[in-house]
């Protein structure tokens, strides 16, 4: 009986070692190739409970979805997380903007001016130093400084992409 519980003894220790020596291996079933090349491309991999519908942010509307697109935009404002009542303020903007009201000839009013006489609002947004985007048609401008596409009319109908303009910002 003592060397039938020596051979147990023995088998155990050798199949906890077999084991343990298995564990140490990467898993046969791991989807994520890790060669030099990927470990230089400083990729994120995460798992979503559900699948994106949108990666637009004005059409974004769940948890699942603000994953990815925080990652791909960052907005002008946010809430400060903690202040109730919530207290928008700047995240991409370098300062919350000031309202200019103009009435129907274009003409600035004051602050105090009554509601019934704003015809508009303009508020210009500075960016944060350094911040970027990518060249779109919206930021092309000629020569002179002004933007090409901002006065298009009814002639912006012909256009379905961004990539038809012939001029990128």
């Amino acid at each position: 009986m003592a060397v039938f519980g020596r051979i147990t003894g023995s088998f155990a220790v050798a199949v906890a070692l077999c084991l343990s020596l298995a564990a140490c291996g990467k898993a046969p079933n791991n989807p994520y190739v890790e060669t030099a090349e990927d470990k230089k491309l400083n990729t994120l991999y995460t798992a979503f409970t559900a699948r994106p519908k949108h990666l637009d942010p004005a059409q974004s509307y769940t948890s699942d979805e603000a994953e990815f697109t925080y990652q791909i935009y960052e907005p002008l404002f946010q809430y400060h997380y903690l202040k109730r009542p919530y207290q928008l303020e700047p995240l991409a903007a370098a300062a919350m903007p000031v309202p200019v009201y103009l009435d129907e000839a274009g003409n600035e009013l004051p602050d105090d001016a009554p509601l019934n006489a704003v015809r508009t609002s303009v508020y210009t947004i500075q960016l944060k130093p350094g911040i970027q985007y990518q060249p779109h048609p919206a930021f092309a401008k000629d020569a002179q400084g002004n933007f090409l596409y901002h006065q298009l009319g009814d002639e912006a109908r012909k256009y379905s992409s961004p990539l038809q303009f012939e001029q990128q910002g």
